[in-house]
């Protein structure tokens, strides 16, 4: 699959440039600005296309970007006014089209209101739009379907053909029914998806398969029984799948658990007891959140259940350690050098009042 990101539209010099986008690339001139605009998190596309040129500019955090211009493309402005909300003004020296984006910040923010940290978030969306294998680990009761799920949702309003296995399906996707497995996995290929989706991978022939359709190009995104990231490369490296498919394929390792939400109408400020912060690496003394229970909560004290991430974004050193086999704890140490891992992401909640300190203690001890 084409890396969008990387199909930059160039500005009018002095000499003319080419026309937006070769014929000969798989990707239209539509998908290519459209992934742009996405990418710089715009709100809309604003197109002003007169005989002379076409003047693309974005609104961007509510403002308007300076005007770029471009030779006239026919592609571009017949894509742009068939597109889902767009709207149209036809003038005396050309037309204005305006198209209101399906927000890349709202889909954004949905991974975000699950638990995923900004930073994380940030690190991961480039990965999406290489595309490769996204594994997604968890246990029963870790909400990792409801995670698989609002991956999807990111491409809702893009023009990718989605495929889903077991998953919560999106609108427009094809639902795979009544085979499972690696005849699954191959049933989705024969409808030449952008993304597959599969719940739960089970056995050494339906990992080998997600990792050929990685290979072919798709973005798969496949649920894996694993505690924690390094656990789920582990896990596939039991299945057999060669290193070398593994290591160039991937693209990303999500783990995650759940953690009770504190009510934040009734939580109250307490002293870490010391035994608890020695487990969590805490200052003695140091100021964490307890539940009380309230009429918001029903008593209860916590208000719900927010998502534990770790992510390992495949990179060259990544890449290099699955391929040679390489030590859990040295892939452990490279990925969570500077990124958290779960336990130091349950400690981060803790700080900021979102959890108690027992709950941290018991993603901390697996």
């Amino acid at each position: 699959m084409m890396d969008v990101e990387a199909e930059t539209l160039a500005p009018v010099a002095e000499t003319p440039p080419p026309p937006l986008l070769s014929a000969s690339r798989a990707e239209s001139p539509v998908d290519a600005l459209l992934a742009e605009a996405r990418r710089r998190r715009a709100s809309h596309i604003h197109l002003e296309i007169s005989p002379a040129s076409t003047v693309v500019r974005m609104r961007i955090a509510g403002q308007l970007t300076e005007p770029r211009h471009y030779h006239v493309d026919a592609a571009l402005a017949a894509g742009f006014r068939d597109a889902p909300g767009a709207a149209l003004l036809v003038r005396e020296d050309g037309e204005r089209i305006v198209l209101r984006l399906d927000g890349g910040e709202r889909r954004e923010r949905a991974l975000e209101a699950i638990g995923m940290r900004r930073e994380q978030v940030d690190a991961l969306l480039p990965a999406l739009r290489r595309g490769g294998l996204v594994l997604v680990a968890g246990q029963a009761g870790s909400g990792r379907s409801t995670t698989i799920a609002t991956l999807l949702r990111h491409f809702a309003g893009s023009p990718r053909h989605i495929a889903t296995i077991g998953t919560p399906s999106v609108e427009g996707a094809t639902t795979i029914d009544g085979v499972a497995g690696a005849a699954a996995i191959r049933a989705a290929l024969e409808q030449d998806p952008d993304v597959i989706a599969l719940d739960t991978l089970e056995g050494r022939e339906a990992a080998a398969a997600v990792a050929e359709a990685a290979e072919g190009g798709h973005l798969v995104f496949a649920g894996i029984d694993a505690p924690d990231a390094v656990s789920a490369i582990r896990r596939m490296r039991d299945w057999r799948v060669e290193p070398f498919r593994l290591a160039s394929n991937v693209a990303a390792v999500l783990a995650q658990r759940l953690v009770r939400r504190l009510c934040p109408d009734c939580r109250r400020p307490v002293q870490a007891q010391g035994s608890v912060s020695a487990l969590l690496g805490f200052d003695s003394g140091a100021i964490v959140f307890a539940p009380v229970g309230c009429e918001n909560c029903e008593g209860t004290g916590f208000a719900g259940m927010t998502g534990v991430f770790e992510a390992i974004i495949a990179d060259g050193a990544i890449r290099r350690l699955i391929n040679d086999g390489g030590d859990e704890a040295i892939l452990a140490s490279h990925a969570f050098l500077r990124a958290p891992n779960l336990g130091s992401a349950a400690r981060a909640l803790v700080r900021e009042g979102c959890t108690t300190p027992e709950e941290a203690v018991r993603i901390s001890r697996g």
